[in-house]
Order: C-alpha cells, then structure tokens, then sequence
C-alpha cells in the first residue's frame, strides 16, 4: 500500500433523483459500473491519483431494466453483456452477438455493461463502434441549471473529432435502443487484443443490405482502441457506389480510398494494425462477393 494513502468515498445512489444529487455536490466524481475497464488499469488501486469520490451505479434498479417489442431492444446502461447474450440472442443483430462473444470469457462479460463498454476513458473497446453499426441511440442524462435532463441521441453525435465516446459535463448513458433490423449483410471481427496490446489490435463492423449486386444503407466502423473509432458517411457512400462482385483492382482501390479516411481520423496507426485492417476489409469484400453470386437476379 501506499504510504498516506486514503479509501475513496463510495457512494451508492438508489435512483436517478439521488445520482443527481450526489453529481451536483461532487462533480469531479467518477462513475463506477461493473469495473472490469477500471481495476484493469495499471496502478488503478492502490493509487495516489484515484479520484476520492466514486458513484457505484449498481444500486440504481432503472439501470437494470431490459425491455424488447417488434421493433427495437432497449438496454438499461447497467444491463452486462452476459445478459444481453441470455436475454436477446435468438433476436438481436448478428454482428452484436459476434462482437461481445469476442470481448472475453464469462468472467468478464458477466460483470461488464453496456454503459461502462461505451464510456471508457482514454480507451476505446470495440462496442460503441459495433453501436453505430447498428444505428443505436443512447439516452444520455446531464446536469443543466442544477436540475437532471435526458436526451435521446444517435451515438454518432457523441463521438468527437478524434473518435473518442465524449459526453456532456456530468453526463451519463441511461438506456441504449438498438432496432432490429432486416440487413442481410453483417460481420464483426476483431484482430489482437485491446487490452494486452491495444496499439497492435483493430476491430471493425459492418451492416448493410445486399439488394441483387449493390449494398443499401451500408455502415462500417474500425475501431482502434488506443486512438478511437474511424467512422464517415463517406465511406459509407463510398460502399453505396460499388458492385458486387468485385475484382482484384477493384478491391485494391477501394483500400485506398478507405484508408485515404482512416489516415485523415488519425496519424498514429501503427504498420501492424494497418495491415490487420486491410485483412478485415478484404474479408468483407470477399464475403459480400460470395453473397452476391448466391443471390438469385429478379427477372424483370
């Protein structure tokens, strides 16, 4: 143990209204959810640097509430993926279920949630960009005039310029809403691990709707957990202009258009996160080419 060293003060809020409260008279406090990102970290506890104020969010029982009807799913921040593999499987986006089968192993999906997998802090996992994949929204609760106010946004607004999860001063996610959707093209992968070797990993999703040889309504994100998520309208409509199948030169210019955008998101990719990402976007291509040719042409 450090020498001097304190306990934080730990406060547990049973609602929303006491949440509130507490933010107001300690705004510099850190969330604290199921914890699997934070005890991770080097020197996370014991430490001189830890914040001396955490709200564990566990108490708060409307963090926990899952509900489903015909078109959507919505999960309470504090709902594990653990539960969204038990509760929704039979139902839920395919590259959802791919991307936390991918995370880890019970042990961790059983303790991690969806609210602290988005909200992680100088980090970025691969699940906010499976979010914008799927076109989720999130309802993201902030202090305004000393009073707790929600609004429902799509998690693209969130993302700063550096592809970084930022949200409002004293802000929190509260419910995350994914739709079901009726795409018939969607893939999850994830190279490296993010938590051994976060400069070295990538992941990326993709969804879109394979209509005889065109994709509508396709969108694809790469995440790279130590510089954030690379995700542009631009590359979507770069995708909205191919046909399928492709062939080798077609391929290979389509790589450098996706990574005219990626190297305008960041500078620090490093080489073999690099080629992990041209491995991945060929693995799409080459599934949607394989798609292509089994989709039967509707005679006109």
């Amino acid at each position: 143990m450090y020498e001097g060293l304190s306990s934080p003060n730990i406060h547990t809020p049973a609602n929303l209204g006491e949440y509130a409260s507490i933010v107001l008279h300690y705004p510099r406090s850190s969330l604290w959810a199921g914890g699997t990102f934070i005890m991770s970290r080097p020197d996370s506890y014991p430490s001189r640097k830890m914040n001396a104020e955490i709200i564990y969010l566990g108490e708060i029982e409307e963090l926990h509430r899952f509900q489903r009807n015909d078109r959507f799913a919505e999960f309470g921040a504090m709902v594990t993926l653990d539960e969204i593999l038990n509760t929704g499987k039979a139902v839920l986006p395919r590259v959802l279920i791919d991307g936390i089968e991918s995370i880890g192993s019970r042990l961790i999906t059983r303790r991690a949630t969806i609210g602290g997998s988005m909200c992680t802090k100088g980090f970025t996992t691969s699940f906010p960009g499976m979010m914008i994949a799927l076109d989720a929204t999130a309802e993201v609760r902030f202090i305004k005039k000393k009073r707790l106010h929600s609004k429902w946004m799509q998690i693209t607004r969130l993302m700063d310029r550096n592809g970084r999860i930022v949200l409002p001063q004293q802000g929190m996610i509260s419910r995350v809403r994914i739709a079901f959707t009726e795409k018939n093209c969607q893939y999850f992968s994830r190279i490296g691990s993010f938590m051994l070797e976060p400069e070295k990993s990538v992941s990326a999703s993709f969804t879109a709707t394979l209509d005889q040889d065109i994709l509508i309504n396709p969108k694809i994100t790469f995440t790279y957990p130590n510089l954030g998520i690379c995700y542009s309208r631009d590359i979507d409509s770069l995708f909205t202009t191919l046909r399928f199948p492709l062939d080798d030169s077609e391929l290979m210019n389509l790589e450098s258009m996706v990574f005219t955008f990626i190297d305008s998101f960041f500078q620090g990719i490093s080489e073999l996160q690099r080629i992990r990402t041209k491995g991945i976007l060929r693995e799409i291509v080459e599934n949607l080419n394989e798609k292509a040719l089994t989709i039967p042409f509707e005679e006109s």
